[in-house]
């Protein structure tokens, strides 16, 4: 996957295809469609326990809403299983794309910093630092204006985003958000 050889989309079993690219803001380019599939166990949202099932998903980039819409869901029952309500509300599919969308993205070195890939593959923290040793030091108003773009193209909550991979407050995300919008970033 281009964001970082640890991917674990294809550890998980999932297999992504995407078509057509744009460039989204400086050093950050993102598929126009993304088709993504593998099975719902091992899909981000705590559904291990859902054996059986593959899932399936697509979505596209839309540039004047300035996020991706999700244009196709589908559930295969595997093994003689029955795709119930159940399992069918137990699937936050934003959940899973917010999960699939940052690893199409193609960042070049300008856009790869600590902070920018703690959002887009959090999971990845601990095997890049498993000591959990390596703090981000310093806030670079481009990294809170990339991270914050990201998330709102992934329909992640932007302030969220940037509070999660600065592990700033609320508050104190808030206020860089703030400082990159008087910088004329966001």
């Amino acid at each position: 996957m281009p964001i970082t050889p640890e991917s674990d989309v294809e550890q998980r079993g999932w297999t992504v295809e995407t078509a057509g690219s744009v460039q989204a803001q400086s050093g950050v380019t993102i598929p126009v469609t993304v088709d993504a599939q593998g099975p719902l166990k091992s899909a981000p949202g705590g559904l291990a326990q859902q054996e059986g099932f593959e899932l399936r998903m697509q979505a596209s980039f839309n540039p004047d809403r300035g996020h991706y819409l999700l244009r196709g869901l589908s559930l295969k029952a595997l093994a003689g299983d029955e795709v119930t309500g159940t399992v069918l509300r137990g699937i936050a599919p934003l959940a899973v794309l917010r999960w699939i969308l940052p690893r199409t993205f193609e960042l070049n070195h300008s856009a790869l910093t600590a902070a920018v890939v703690n959002f887009v593959a959090p999971e990845l923290r601990d095997v890049r630092d498993p000591d959990g040793l390596e703090k981000i030091r310093s806030v670079d108003l481009k990294d809170v204006a990339t991270i914050y773009s990201l998330a709102s193209i992934v329909r992640y909550p932007p302030a969220k985003a940037v509070a999660e991979a600065f592990e700033f407050p609320s508050r104190t995300a808030s206020n860089w958000i703030a400082r990159a919008r008087a910088a004329n970033l966001i």
